[in-house]
């Protein structure tokens, strides 16, 4: 999925930001480290998940499927959510935890879509999705684009 991959590109990139004295290389750096570790967690439960996706499972698998993925997104919420943020980039990772719940509540939305299966509803469920795909992507790198240029700043 193309997330997981914008995520381990977005968490390499942070890590070659984190620069500034010692006190503040080291905040940046426990930032990074954090914000690898929720990305780290994140990647192998999405890839686990999208492990079990296939053209012949059931509505009712696909509904579970789905509801995984979900609590893949709110426990990387939850881990951003209680990461120390440098003060410079506050506002930027709020960005990002905002992107990510976002992207939580259209899957949530997606997922109930499914309650009553039927051709309009799989295809509206599916649109939903990829729509929610693309926007997040697009929150994301904007995020990380300004986390990484503000720690790179100092």
């Amino acid at each position: 999925m193309r997330i997981v991959v914008l995520l381990l590109t977005a968490a390499c990139a942070l890590a070659l930001g984190a620069c500034g004295g010692a006190d503040e290389r080291d905040e940046k750096n426990a930032y990074v480290k954090a914000v690898n570790a929720a990305q780290n967690e994140f990647s192998a439960e999405v890839a686990s998940v999208a492990a079990r996706i296939t053209n012949k499972s059931s509505s009712k698998q696909d509904r579970k499927t789905l509801a995984d993925f979900q609590t893949a997104i709110d426990d990387v919420v939850s881990q951003l959510r209680g990461i120390k943020v440098p003060s410079d980039v506050d506002t930027e990772h709020k960005q990002l935890v905002t992107a990510m719940s976002g992207f939580g509540a259209q899957i949530e939305k997606a997922t109930a879509a499914l309650s009553n299966p039927s051709t309009p509803a799989i295809a509206r469920a599916q649109q939903e999705i990829s729509t929610a795909t693309t926007q997040v992507n697009a929150r994301i790198d904007s995020a990380i684009a300004a986390i990484n240029s503000k720690l790179a700043e100092k």
